[in-house]
């Protein structure tokens, strides 16, 4: 196993958000048709297929496999986790319940789906997962992996402007990113792994995917969850990090105690 560091984690992310950005300059994605029927393939699928391949081999060749997705420092309280699963979800049933599946051939639905495993791999891979572990390895303060992880996810979304979203569109898509992203890494955190953070991320894609796809309205109550969402993460997250905090205060008290 290579030794952790930062760099290493921003290159590796750096890479990735590079390849994504030429793959949609070439292919001439327009973020606001992203997952048509006719286009899903060529602006979601084989673009995220094509950075799985970066990350996968990656994460190998580290030998990060064990680091990435099993969490070493499992702990916090387990409503926290509860919370933030229980409004994600509302957000989740909300918009697949609101979604006109008569408009959406099985075939689209089934692209659909995959191109959700493949947000919530990747981006849960690079960002709760090669990130942490290279921050780990070089910032000692459990906070500022939190703030750093969380952040650059957040301004992974922000190619989006480029591509259709428009400038002010693709920064409040980087804040909100950047808040569920604290919500993703509570679910790391107490659950003990990355499976769940990926799981929750692939589902919410997947809701917001089949309803755009879809075209229908989105229901009046779904920004509740939504911001709900992002507040619960906000709170979650400072009580994760405080009772991170305190096992460690009593060890530095211990240590400095003369015998």
């Amino acid at each position: 196993m290579r030794r952790p560091a930062w760099t290493t984690g921003v290159a590796i992310y750096l890479g990735y958000v590079a390849l994504i950005f030429t793959a949609w300059v070439v292919i001439g994605v327009d973020y606001r048709k992203l997952v048509g029927a006719d286009v899903v393939f060529k602006s979601v699928v084989l673009p995220l297929t094509l950075g799985a391949l970066l990350l996968v081999p990656a994460v190998t060749w580290l030998g990060w496999w064990r680091p990435v997705m099993i969490e070493e420092r499992r702990g916090g309280p387990a409503w926290t986790m509860w919370a933030i699963l229980a409004v994600m979800a509302a957000m989740i049933v909300t918009g697949l319940a609101s979604t006109d599946w008569s408009a959406l051939a099985v075939g689209h639905v089934a692209l659909i789906a995959l191109a959700g495993v493949l947000v919530g791999f990747n981006e849960e891979a690079l960002t709760r997962g090669i990130l942490i572990v290279g921050f780990r390895g070089s910032i000692r303060s459990e906070v500022w992996v939190c703030i750093w992880s969380a952040a650059l996810f957040g301004l992974l979304h922000l190619i989006n402007a480029f591509f259709g979203l428009g400038l002010v569109g693709g920064l409040l898509q980087v804040v909100m990113a950047g808040c569920a992203g604290l919500g993703f890494y509570v679910l790391r955190r107490v659950s003990g792994g990355l499976l769940l953070p990926m799981a929750m991320h692939g589902l919410w894609d997947f809701a917001s995917f089949t309803h755009q796809a879809s075209g229908s309205e989105p229901a009046a109550i779904s920004p509740v969850f939504q911001f709900g969402t992002y507040l619960v993460s906000i709170i979650a997250v400072i009580l994760v990090l405080r009772h991170h905090a305190k096992p460690q205060a009593g060890t530095a008290r211990l240590e400095g105690e003369t015998p």
